[in-house]
């Protein structure tokens, strides 16, 4: 059984060896005392962060993180090669991306890199992110992404005009 619980500090042991794992997978290198520091402190360093679980072992993860200016930025988004293709990249994705909008935020950005991430880029580019110059400092990623989120409710009330109106407008 499949399921995706929120993680936190108490489960920092069993993420950190989920990553020792699923990192080396796609020809990454898991570097706790480097570039992924902020798996140390995960309450600190992430707003939310989720785990999915085959019965008791983690197999994929996704976290997002507040970078300022109403901004929020996905993170950590792995999935055990075994896992993939199946369509749990797509739940963890949907539920960050769902998540940022709960949280408030009108853009969301993440990064990768390009040639371990086809099926990732595939997935980011359907939901309307589009890719962007650099916007952070993290020295391996080569693909950096944007979405802009828009509040149907707010367009709707306050920009669209009322229907007895677009023909003056027109």
């Amino acid at each position: 059984m499949y399921e995706i619980k929120e993680c936190n500090n108490s489960n920092r042991t069993a993420i950190l060896s989920f990553m020792e794992r699923c990192l080396p997978e796609s020809g990454r290198v898991f570097e706790l005392d480097g570039r992924h520091y902020a798996y140390k402190d995960i309450e600190k360093n992430f707003l939310k962060f989720w785990c999915m679980y085959d019965g008791d072992d983690i197999i994929g993860t996704v976290a997002i993180r507040d970078i300022g200016q109403r901004r929020g930025e996905i993170k950590s988004l792995y999935l055990l090669n075994d896992y993939q293709g199946k369509g749990f990249g797509r739940k963890l994705f949907d539920l960050a991306l769902t998540e940022v909008k709960r949280a408030g935020f009108n853009e969301v950005y993440l990064d990768t890199i390009r040639a371990n991430s086809k099926r990732a880029l595939d997935m980011y580019k359907k939901a309307g992110f589009v890719e962007i110059e650099k916007y952070n400092d993290n020295p391996v990623a080569d693909v950096f992404m944007k979405l802009v989120i828009i509040d149907i409710t707010f367009v709707t009330k306050y920009i669209n005009p009322p229907v007895d109106k677009i023909r003056f407008i027109i």
